[in-house]
């Protein structure tokens, strides 16, 4: 292991000038975060922890180094705010009153951090490359690269970009929150000041927490976004992706206006929500269309899936401009050469590279606020009337009939959601029914068949499918550990408070608690309703040498507290 006492804590490179870092600034000696682990804390033998870099209700992240990689990195802690409290070991210490609210929301900690490294591939996520539980809590270790919010960029580079700027570095980003959607993940706190603006020119996604911690009527603090924030956050309604098209819209919302749309829930009590009329007059149709699509406050009416919001922008009306995007290029966004790499000319170098390729793009004059408020005219669109927006320029269709399409694997709300659709059925939910090969939720039947003509308003009856009648208690569940097993089982359809564990020591010692049997017996075919056992091995190997109460696996780089046991 290298020798560390050098590096700063501020920023981890090699501090010159004493205490204070001739780096970045950094005193080490004033630093001041009373609940945080204490500077140069080593975890699981590896990682070093520095200085906060953010907090809210569901814990820390920290700067990082890892000295076995000689790498900086950054390390999140799960610390709910409220219902634990740091020892003066650095431990975590729950309070009991909420130990059940603790050890769930641990529980989801890892499986959302589980998930996030199985898709290291995307590159709109910094990478998860470790994750294990030490001190009675559980952290993530992912990569890190120097960059700044995309509030902070903003600030810095005329608080708004044009939309030629703005598609190429969000759309991407698309295509992340589609992944996250099928993997089970909802961000739920997408804003200006969780994407990070990279110097390579890209937006990532940063600060994921577990759902409680972005819904204002959970039992834990919850961090919102005023303005980025959906309706159903503060109501305390399910979390779903439609939860993230709204930030992200409204994101893409402050990013080309300059200013943040009103916060939800002034948006309830009075909904004047609107474009600024410079901005509206020059973006493309289908653009304001997929904004205000979005946008909406209900999350029955709002688009919602990743895929339906690409599809709106792909409509999108765009103008081929390209000497004018020349000139302003040439003007304003040739490449400088300037070591000191400031964060100033990421939009110039980043957007020079992009418009290189780029062959489809709209100019439009930036809206900037003038320090008067607008006097509100039929002319400035409303949320309510740019949905209509869509209408423009669509003539009705000269054919009487439609051809019914299949909707098998859609769910109710894509339906409900698609203007095709609404223009031609009127749907209902008649049934629901078991089924082997339509995932739980999604539309399993239709009364009229596919290819069938139907006129406008035609009523189409649905069915919708309840996920199969049954599932086999798969064998992989055998060696698992207690958390794996839960994640797989939840994956199944099961209930969170019909798992049970029970202690039952094995003839075997293994070096932590798996699972060697389950009642019903694997390979059995049960209702995910039903409850279910899982016998857990307590002959546990006791290390020979026992001077630390944590037991560490180089090869998986997984730690595990011998002394903490999650309650389900």
């Amino acid at each position: 292991m290298q020798n560390t006492d050098n590096l700063c804590m501020g920023c981890m490179s090699e501090a010159t000038n004493g205490a204070i870092c001739s780096v970045c600034g950094f005193d080490e000696a004033a630093y001041n975060e009373p609940d945080a682990i204490s500077l140069r804390t080593l975890l699981a033998d590896r990682y070093l922890v520095g200085k906060v870099i953010s907090s809210h209700g569901g814990g820390y992240t920290y700067l990082g180094y890892d000295t076995v990689a000689g790498a900086v990195v950054k390390i999140r802690e799960y610390f709910p705010a409220g219902i634990c409290k740091r020892l003066e070991d650095g431990s975590v210490e729950m309070d009991t009153e909420n130990s059940f609210v603790y050890n769930d929301g641990i529980m989801k900690f890892i499986e959302l951090y589980k998930k996030l490294g199985s898709m290291g591939d995307i590159s709109a996520f910094f990478r998860v490359v470790d994750l294990f539980e030490t001190q009675k809590t559980a952290y993530a270790v992912s990569e890190y690269l120097p960059g700044i919010s995309l509030k902070e960029f903003l600030l810095r580079n005329g608080g708004s970009l044009r939309w030629e700027q703005v598609r190429p570095l969000f759309l991407p980003l698309i295509g992340a929150l589609k992944a996250l959607h099928a993997n089970g993940v909802v961000h739920g706190g997408i804003s200006p000041e969780t994407l990070m603006v990279g110097r390579d020119g890209r937006i990532r996604i940063s600060d994921f927490s577990i759902p409680e911690i972005r819904n204002a009527k959970s039992n834990m603090t919850a961090q919102l976004f005023p303005g980025f924030a959906a309706l159903e956050q503060y109501e305390g309604g399910e979390l779903t992706p439609a939860t993230d098209i709204y930030s992200f819209a409204a994101t893409v919302f402050r990013t080309l206006t300059g200013n943040p749309p009103a916060d939800a829930l002034s948006r309830l009590e009075r909904d004047n929500m609107t474009f600024p009329k410079s901005v509206a007059e020059e973006l493309p149709r289908g653009l304001l269309i997929a904004l205000a699509n979005a946008l909406q406050l209900r999350p029955e009416d709002r688009t919602s899936s990743a895929e339906a919001f690409k599809a709106d922008l792909d409509s999108s009306d765009v103008v081929i401009s390209e000497t004018r995007t020349k000139q302003e290029d040439e003007k304003n966004y040739a490449p400088k050469n300037n070591s000191t790499k400031k964060y100033t000319l990421i939009a110039s170098v980043a957007t020079a590279v992009i418009l290189a390729v780029l062959s489809l793009v709209i100019y439009f004059i930036a809206f900037k606020d003038s320090g008067e408020k607008e006097t509100p005219s039929s002319s400035t669109p409303s949320i309510a009337s740019v949905v209509s927006v869509g209408d423009i320029g669509n003539s009705e269709k000269p054919e009487s009939l439609f051809s019914v399409p299949d909707f098998t694997g859609k769910t109710y709300a894509e339906l409900l959601d698609n203007d095709e659709y609404k223009k031609w059925f009127v749907f209902t939910v008649a049934k629901k029914e078991y089924s082997d090969t339509v995932e739980k939720g999604k539309i399993c039947g239709q009364s009229l068949a596919v290819g069938s003509s139907a006129k406008k308003e035609t009523k189409i009856e649905l069915t919708v499918s309840l996920g199969p009648k049954e599932v086999t208690i798969p064998k992989k569940l055998q060696g698992m550990t207690k958390e794996e097993a839960y994640v797989a089982l939840l994956e199944l359809g099961f209930d969170p408070s019909n798992i049970e564990y029970i202690e039952k020591r094995d003839d075997t010692p293994t070096e932590e608690e798996v699972i060697i049997e389950t009642s019903p017996e694997i390979g059995t075919k049960v209702s995910p309703d039903e409850a279910i056992t899982l016998y857990y091995n307590s002959n546990i190997i006791v290390p020979e040498d026992n001077t630390s109460s944590e037991a560490f696996d180089n090869s998986s780089q997984e730690a595990v507290t011998s002394d903490t046991q999650i309650t389900q």
